[in-house]
């Protein structure tokens, strides 16, 4: 059911499915995914819970291989940063899933789901602050910029907004823009001029 689910949202997009649609294309009665999911903002939220789980080990699995590899604070910021943009371009139904206002924001999973992503992002935060690399205050105030990149750079490649990029120039376009953002991080002395 969530298989058929994610293959309607990318078809159709968050709007364009029902749970009696998932139901006819599984081949069973129209009630039968209520036996599951009491409705659709269930199903999705399920689907948000997955995909974010996902998501995490992905950024995860990237943060420890560049380490492994001797990876610096920058090649391990690189790599995070391309691991969520790679996510968006492997999974575009469960990305766009997980900031859909059809998820139930109120459900402690999803509130779970999205603290261990954006727990890797304070994490490393937290590490380069400590490391007087990034400049000392509330490890959020940097994380939200950080993200914004992240997911604009992931939502540009995956819209196709980026699509004469192939695989090599994507990860320069990739890591070139999280490289800016990195190096105003580093010589950000205090806060923002009006």
């Amino acid at each position: 059911m969530l298989e058929e689910a994610l293959a309607l949202i990318e078809e159709q997009g968050n709007a364009g499915f029902t749970l009696r649609e998932v139901a006819r294309r599984i081949g069973v009665s129209h009630a039968a995914p209520y036996r599951h999911f009491p409705d659709k903002r269930a199903l999705m939220t399920e689907l948000a819970v997955q995909a974010s789980t996902a998501l995490a080990a992905q950024i995860s699995a990237a943060l420890e291989a560049a380490g492994s590899a001797g990876g610096d604070l920058r090649a391990r910021f690189l790599a995070a940063g391309f691991a969520y943009v790679r996510f968006a371009l492997e999974h575009p139904a469960p990305f766009h899933v997980m900031y859909s206002s059809e998820v139930d924001p109120g459900d402690p999973r999803v509130a779970a789901a999205t603290s261990r992503s954006l727990g890797l992002l304070l994490g490393f935060i937290e590490e380069a602050q400590r490391a007087g690399a990034f400049p000392p205050g509330d490890p959020m105030a940097l994380a939200v910029p950080i993200w914004a990149m992240h997911h604009g750079v992931a939502t540009l490649a995956a819209s196709g907004a980026l699509s004469k990029a192939g695989p090599a120039e994507l990860r320069r376009v990739s890591d070139d823009a999280h490289a800016r953002l990195l190096d105003g991080l580093l010589a950000a002395p205090g806060p923002p001029r009006a």
